[in-house]
């Protein structure tokens, strides 16, 4: 984990691939899971005396040293609760630093300086002129039956 303040974080990512090889929600609940794992295991946290609160309807499954670990679903939890509105933000400006910086140095065509892979109306023109590149999701609407 990375300290920030008081507050520490893991963040685990997946590829575009992974993200089609299943889906958005199953490899968001992966993610969860990752994080909150390494984050008991690289703080050491005692899991009888931590609480995880996730963003959304469902509980992620956890394994490893956070098995057992407390934890409870909150729908618009980043609404209600800080600290899971700075995971939010975090995830966020960590995916958009990526789109923006090397995504767009490799694939400048597609504009992810600008729109960060949303499917703003110059994005999508973008996929139509070029084709989709290897970074873009074949999930993505806006790319299915190509």
């Amino acid at each position: 984990g990375r300290e920030g303040g008081r507050y520490d974080w893991h963040l685990a990512e997946r590829s575009n691939v992974e993200i089609d090889e299943s889906d958005v929600f199953k490899a968001r609940m992966e993610c969860l899971a990752e994080s909150v794992e390494g984050l008991v295991e690289s703080r050491d946290l005692p899991v009888e005396e931590s609480y995880s609160i996730v963003d959304g309807k469902r509980n992620a499954r956890l394994t490893g040293a956070a098995k057992g670990l407390s934890s409870r679903p909150w729908v618009k939890g980043d609404a209600h609760v800080y600290t899971v509105a700075l995971a939010s933000i975090i995830a966020k400006v960590t995916r958009d630093r990526m789109m923006k910086g090397d995504v767009h140095e490799l694939y400048p065509q597609y504009g992810f300086d600008k729109n960060k892979g949303y499917a703003t109306r110059e994005h999508i023109e973008a996929i139509h002129n070029h084709g989709p590149c290897p970074v873009h999701r074949m999930s993505f609407k806006a790319l299915k039956n190509r």
